[in-house]
């Protein structure tokens, strides 16, 4: 084999030939990768232009958020310092009512010992009168022979407004009798054959004494010392009255013949009239049931008023409460005793006390709340109402009396 000469010269040439392609190539890449990198860079760049945008927006919202925020904090903070303050004042107002309501409650206090005091002071001048009726009515069974009785009573009050009256009556007897005598120890009143009939008066000559009837000259004489006359009255008004009050109690004993009372397990009682199958619930009963549980509210209230424990006064509402429950059930007692048990009210108060009252009442014991001053005093007002519409209705009791025993068909 013949060996070939190399030719440098080409081959350098060949070379450079080769070595230019490839830059070529190289560059040809190069500019692709170029442009496929921007391409992407403007792709990103766009991409994150978009998301900055939806970051700027979404900060915006932030922003706006924000200052709603800080408009709804702001105006919280107005609010409630105007309601601070509001607190603050109406806090110092109801301490300036406490020291009010304990300064009342001392003087109430104060005024209750003063009572307390007069009151003792009464029985003391109840006490002396008695004494000095004793001293008076000795006096004259002793000087004229005449004797006095006091007028018996079961109420006390009315005893020691008796005994005063007695006291200026004998007076009056003792002056008008010495006024008239000529001989003081030649006086004698001597017993009528007739309980109705005055004692005679006569003078030492035995000549009979004009004395007017002593009663109408008490009256007479009390009349003219207050400036007004006594009206006297006639054999007929009183023989009226003495009937009225017979007939009084001869119905009232009829009518209590039929009453029944039931009892409704610490609820109250309830009083009805019943014969045979007619059943009439008793009124009177019934509001003055009512006014007793208004009393004892009021008792409660007074109590509430002079407690400072808040412990105290949340127990004392409760039984204010407790008594306006215990009502409700007694009412609605007897509503259901008309209603289901064919019981009536009265016809002859029927205008002023029936259903539909009971009803009003039953509602407003239902819907209202007694420890709620306004409400109880509400409620009370118009108890007060009808407790004297009521008591004038059946005044005189006779014909209310009769009535129900009609109705009843006794």
């Amino acid at each position: 084999m013949a060996d070939k000469h190399v030719n440098l010269k080409e081959s350098i040439g060949v070379i450079e030939e080769i070595e230019s392609k490839m830059e070529n190539l190289w560059m040809k890449r190069k500019e692709e990768i170029e442009k496929d990198l921007e391409a992407k860079i403007q792709a990103e760049k766009e991409e994150a232009g978009k998301k900055i945008e939806a970051i700027e927006r979404e900060l915006q919202r932030g922003r706006t958020v924000l200052q709603d925020y800080r408009t709804v904090v702001g105006e919280f903070e107005t609010e409630r310092a105007s309601l601070q303050r509001q607190i603050k004042d109406h806090f110092e107002k109801a301490v300036g009512y406490q020291t009010e309501i304990e300064k009342m409650a001392g003087l109430t206090l104060e005024e209750l010992r003063l009572v307390h005091d007069l009151t003792k002071k009464l029985e003391t001048l109840h006490q002396s009168a008695e004494l000095k009726v004793n001293n008076f009515r000795k006096d004259l069974e002793e000087k004229f022979g005449i004797v006095a009785e006091l007028p018996e009573s079961l109420d006390e009050e009315n005893l020691k407004v008796d005994l005063e009256m007695e006291l200026l009556k004998l007076k009056k007897i003792k002056e008008i009798l010495e006024a008239e005598t000529i001989d003081g120890d030649g006086i004698r009143a001597e017993k009528a054959e007739k309980p109705e009939t005055p004692p005679a008066v006569t003078n030492a000559h035995g000549v009979p004494i004009n004395v007017p009837e002593i009663n109408q000259m008490i009256e007479e004489s009390l009349a003219e010392e207050a400036g007004e006359r006594a009206a006297a009255e006639t054999p007929a008004e009183e023989k009226s009255r003495d009937d009225e009050k017979s007939n009084f109690q001869s119905l009232f004993e009829v009518l209590e013949g039929y009453r029944k009372v039931e009892a409704r397990n610490g609820n109250g009682e309830i009083s009805f009239f019943q014969k045979n199958d007619k059943t009439v619930l008793d009124g009177e009963y019934m509001i003055s049931s009512i006014d007793e549980s208004l009393e004892e509210a009021k008792r409660l209230y007074l109590k509430l008023a002079q407690t400072e424990s808040p412990k105290e006064q949340f127990f004392i509402k409760q039984e204010i409460i407790n008594h306006q429950e215990i009502l409700r059930k007694y009412i609605l007692r007897n509503l259901k005793m008309c209603e289901r048990e064919g019981a009536v009210m009265p016809q002859f108060t029927e205008e002023i006390l029936n259903l539909d009252i009971l009803k009003e009442i039953l509602e407003k014991l239902s819907m209202e709340n007694w420890s709620n001053p306004a409400d109880f005093n509400s409620f009370r007002s118009q108890i007060e109402a009808l407790k004297d519409a009521y008591y004038a209705k059946i005044t005189p009791p006779v014909h209310y009396l009769r009535s129900l025993i009609r109705e009843l068909g006794a």
